[in-house]
């Protein structure tokens, strides 16, 4: 017995329910097998695709597919594919009094009736279906379609899916197609987008020779051929019949809403221009070089094919650019012009990108993107999106689409981004950072993609320097379209840096960058015209500075990229074209000639393998001074020269005499002073690779007194006072008398200061004068000052007009000047407060800065250099700038270098008897170390982290010490001895008891090497454990066992599991 129940469950709003409903029915009803039931099922099923519930009609659709493939095939039941659409139709037969939503539902349940036939697969069996029986269904399908304009497009959409399936099955026939064809024809609907579906869903050149016995609206019998372009725009659009014939009464009606989604012609479209592309690429690959002279005919009747038939470009432009995106095209129009570019924008191939970018479509673009109450805004950002997601996905379409949104020629902006308040610009340019998976592109496709962007963005440049305009301005520093070269600047250092995860074959890339950015930061045109001014300039010489900064550590055929850059400039200044925008003196023109010189020796010495870090070190530092120096920067002729004296040194390796490490960390810490990444890095990685590295005899070249440069910097006061201490000190390095030239720039400074305030006051004088001489009636010139001839007759006059004021006007006469004088006052006061605000601001964030680099000089120590006995220096600095500085970033960063770093590094034996001839006198030394940490232990500090800091470092002074001589084990704990009795005396005294539990723990340690703080705290836990109450002690053993089993392998095979104690 089948049950009546499945019916109900076919009409749920759950698909699975739907699903298990109409497997069950289907199921009881081949058990049962008896005609009643099927006879029932079929009419129930058949009736129930007219209901009014939409879900209901899914269930009833999708059951009745299966039977009436179950029913059809069956042979001892009688029904046919014939016999089953005129039952379809006369239960859906339209009815005089139905209604709106009683027609649609009956329509649709038509529809679904034919859907579910045509999902049986029956239609193409051969042993129940022929042509006649197709025609039929044809016949009853256009039919359904001609009914209502709502209605149309999907039954064409059921038809479409036929076509497709007749083209692949046996009852295949030509003639079927032209009675298909002549059906759409006779119903009106060939010049429809639904008929234009019909004809695309049939390929070439199948379709033109089928349409041409229907005699369509087609010319060619191909909407596609060139000749039906303008008819095949209007038909895309969907708005009214194209011929004036059919507006009348046989003609089709107009729909009568507006749907947003676009018609599923357009699928069929993009397919075919994507499928059209993908076939001149194949053809143009199988051909190549080797095409035959005089092609076959059936090569020149495709090639004439392809002549005739519509491009992308011009269809483009013709129904989508000028229809949809024309300047007086309605919201609705523009919305499905969107959502067509959406859609083409993600299948055509890249070839073809450029052809969607039109003036029009961009104009809307950024239009609607731009603002947020825009109608289109939502769509517009989804577009932008759209663009970012599929370049990510497929980068070939990247360099085209960035062309095509930068350059003027297709309605582009160079400031796209801006407008649209988007970051497409910024996604295709850097789109290599954006790859998840490197591996999934190679590393040369990823080079030659990183050079067609940055093709991109010089050929902007170079355009937009061709169309600049000089200033009128003689003294004027900037130019026409600076803005546009300042962001081609930008973003080639955006590229540069999202090709950091790849390594390229070869720096063809990274060498065009610098020839590009030298040109243009360092020379000019000898004419002048095409020269980009000072301030694009200066921009060009950051960025190569930014360049500089991502390759520091990266070598160009064994040498550094700034070597590279300095020889590239000699061989520009030989150009006839080019002329430096720097003219040296003779002076530093000899300076960097003797520099060049002694580069050249560096660069000889690099390949000796001794000393190749250290001399690759002197010629980075040679080669990068040599730029500043090209740059204007005044402090580079005194580097240089230190330099010079430093590498002579190194080379002749004397002992006596400058101390070239203290030189080069001065110089270091000069270049830290600069707000400039690229001085950071290249001071880091000198340090690293030059002053903290070990020698052949296993020395490193930084000393106690280079390390107390660094210190005297953390130890610097965070104000004004302190800024002006590091700038005098490095005044009397450079003056021989360092008294006069403090007291100099002091006297300088205090004029300067007295200069700007007096010109301050007297502008603000000027301005109080003219509102008072206003006020009173007071004749003034123009440029404010008061006409003292003309007072006597003022006087005259202002005595007379003084007796007619009244009480009222002369009180409101005395607020004015009351408003004046305060006016006056807030000037003069505020403009100095702000000042001095700002001028301790500033000076605070630059020690700020300068410190902090400076930890990083510290950190990078430790790290290189672990085990050497210099990182017991690095305490006290790093405990007392802990205590003293005012900015809590700072202080964490200091705490947390102390933590990580330095306290985890232990004195080696060998490296202390490396740099130290007396090793006692090192170890008594910081054994007071101890107790100084404790004293400082002791005393208050707003920063919770220095007593902890004192407890680490004082541990860490213990552990080298004990390392070295075992024998400091008894002087340490006697310091901490008299540490804690001082403590327990002393109310007074802040040191923390864990400083005392952190020693005890490391004491006991050295007494039971076997016993660990782990094991301790374990024996303790089971003691614990073992004290308590019966039923609680159960439960905490329960969480204390843990049971391990090892196994042991011979021969590969692995025995029976064992306890861990049972394994010996």
């Amino acid at each position: 017995m089948v049950l009546k129940d499945h019916y109900y469950r076919l009409s749920s709003d759950l698909p699975e329910e739907r699903i298990q409903a109409a497997t069950a029915l289907l199921g009881e009803l081949q058990a049962a097998n008896a005609t009643a039931e099927w006879d029932y099922a079929l009419n129930r099923l058949v009736k129930g695709l007219t209901t009014l519930r939409q879900t209901a009609r899914f269930g009833f659709s999708m059951a009745l597919t299966e039977l009436v493939r179950e029913l059809i095939l069956k042979e001892d039941y009688e029904l046919s594919i014939v016999g089953f659409v005129e039952k379809l139709v006369s239960v859906s037969q339209i009815l005089g009094g139905m209604k709106g939503a009683e027609l649609r539902s009956v329509l649709f349940g038509r529809l679904f009736g034919f859907q579910a036939l045509l999902n049986s697969r029956v239609l193409f069996d051969t042993k129940v279906s022929s042509q006649e029986v197709l025609d039929k269904y044809v016949k009853s399908l256009v039919e359904l379609a001609g009914t209502k304009p709502w209605l149309r497009e999907t039954v064409m959409f059921t038809l479409c899916q036929f076509v497709a399936a007749y083209l692949l099955s046996d009852l295949f026939d030509k003639n079927g197609l032209v009675h298909i064809l002549q059906c759409v024809e006779d119903h009106h609907l060939t010049l429809t987008v639904e008929g234009l579906a019909v004809y695309m869903t049939i390929p070439q050149p199948l379709r033109s020779q089928t349409a041409a016995k229907v005699g369509s609206g087609w010319k060619n019998g191909d909407p596609l051929s060139k000749g039906n372009l303008p008819n095949l725009a209007v038909v895309l659009k969907d708005a009214e019949p194209v011929d004036a014939e059919e507006k009348g009464k046989n003609g089709q009606k107009q729909k009568g809403s507006w749907n947003p989604q676009i018609p599923f012609v357009w699928d069929l479209l993009v397919k075919h221009f994507a499928q059209a592309d993908d076939e001149e690429e194949e053809d143009e690959a199988s051909n190549g070089k080797k095409r035959k002279k005089h092609a076959s005919p059936k090569q020149k009747k495709k090639a004439k094919t392809e002549d005739e038939s519509i491009h992308l470009k011009e269809f483009w432009r013709v129904a989508i650019d000028e229809t949809l995106f024309a300047e007086k095209a309605s919201t609705e129009r523009k919305y499905w012009g969107l959502e067509i570019f959406i859609l083409f924008f993600k299948q055509v191939p890249a070839s073809l990108v450029e052809a969607l970018f039109t003036p029009n479509l961009m104009r809307c673009l950024m239009n609607h993107s731009s603002q947020n109450n825009r109608v289109l805004n939502k769509l517009a950002t989804k577009v932008l999106n759209t663009i970012i997601e599929v370049t990510k996905s497929d980068v070939a379409k990247v360099v085209p689409t960035l062309k095509c949104i930068i350059s003027e020629e297709y309605g582009g902006n160079w400031a796209f981004d801006n407008v649209t308040k988007s970051k497409v610009t910024d996604s295709l340019v850097g789109v290599l950072s954006y790859i998840e998976n490197i591996d999934s592109i190679p590393s040369s496709r990823a080079e030659s993609l990183a050079v067609d962007i940055k093709n991109v963005l010089i050929d902007l440049f170079n355009k937009t320097l061709d169309k600049q305009v000089e200033p009128k301005d003689e003294e004027s520093k900037k130019k026409s379209h600076d803005n546009v070269l300042k962001w081609v600047l930008d973003k080639l250092l955006l590229l540069q840096r999202s090709t950091k995860r790849f390594q390229f074959t070869d720096n063809r890339f990274i060498e065009r960058n610098f020839e590009f950015l030298i040109q243009h930061a360092f020379f000019q045109g000898k004419d002048k015209t095409k020269s980009v001014s000072d301030n694009v300039s200066h921009l060009a010489q950051d960025r190569l500075n930014s360049f500089l900064s991502g390759v520091i550590s990266q070598k160009r055929k064994g040498h550094s990229w700034s070597l590279y850059c300095v020889k590239y400039i000699g061989k520009l200044e030989k150009s006839s074209n080019l002329e430096p925008r720097l003219e040296l003196t003779e002076e530093l023109s000899l300076v960097r000639s003797q520099a060049l010189d002694l580069l050249d020796t560096i660069k000889s010495h690099v390949k000796d393998d001794s000393a190749s870090d250290a001399n690759y070190c002197f010629e980075l530092l040679f080669s990068m001074v040599i730029l500043q120096l090209l740059s204007g920067e005044a402090e580079a002729v005194n580097v240089l020269q230190e330099l010079q004296m430093c590498y002579e040194d190194f080379l002749t390796k004397q002992e006596e005499g400058l101390k070239i490490q203290v030189v080069l960390t001065e110089i270091i810490l000069s270049f830290l002073l600069k707000n400039s990444l690229l001085m950071k890095k290249l001071s880091q990685f000198v340090w690293e690779s030059l002053l903290c590295a070990k020698n052949h005899e296993g020395k490193i070249l930084a000393d106690e007194e280079c390390l107390e440069l660094l210190f005297d910097v953390l130890k610097t006061k965070e104000n004004e006072e302190g800024l002006r201490d590091l700038f005098e000190g490095e005044d009397e390095f450079e003056e021989e008398d360092g008294e006069e030239s403090e007291e100099e720039s002091e006297e300088e400074e205090e004029s300067d200061s007295e200069s700007d305030v007096l010109d301050l006051t007297a502008k603000v004088e000027k301005e109080t004068t003219i509102k008072l001489a206003k006020a009173l009636g007071v004749p003034t010139a123009e440029s404010g000052e008061v006409k003292f001839d003309e007072i006597d007759s003022f006087e005259a006059d202002s005595d007379v007009a003084s007796d007619l004021m009244d009480d009222e006007e002369m009180m409101a006469m005395d607020d004015q000047l009351a408003r004046i004088f305060k006016e006056r006052r807030d000037l003069l006061s505020a403009n100095t407060t702000n000042n001095k605000k700002a001028q301790a601001a500033q000076a605070k964030q630059l020690i700020m800065l300068f410190k902090s680099r400076v930890l990083d000089l510290i950190e990078a120590f430790s790290k290189v250099q672990p085990h050497s006995p210099y990182n017991l220096y690095l305490l006290r600095p790093l405990v007392l700038l802990i205590n003293t500085t005012k900015d809590k970033e700072l202080g964490v960063k200091a705490h947390k270098i102390l933590k990580t770093r330095v306290t985890k590094a232990k004195v080696g034996k060998e490296d202390l008897e490396a740099h130290f001839d007396d090793v006692e006198a090192y170890k008594k030394r910081f054994l007071k170390e101890i107790g100084w940490l404790q004293q400082q232990a002791g005393k208050y500090s707003s920063n919770q982290a220095h007593g902890q800091s004192c407890g680490q470092c004082s541990i860490t002074i213990a552990k080298s010490l004990v390392g070295l001589d075992e024998s400091y084990l008894k002087k340490i704990v006697e310091v901490y001895s008299q540490t804690l009795l001082e403590w327990s005396t002393d109310p007074k005294n802040r040191i923390q008891p864990a400083l005392f539990t952190f020693f005890l723990n490391w004491v006991s340690t050295v007494r039971e090497p076997g016993i660990s703080l782990n094991r301790a705290m374990a024996i303790a836990a089971k003691t614990v454990r073992n004290s308590l109450k019966s039923d609680l002690r159960v439960a905490a053993e329960r969480r204390g066992n843990s049971d391990v089993k090892v196994s042991k392998f011979e021969n590969g095979v692995a025995s029976e599991p064992k306890a861990l104690h049972e394994n010996k």
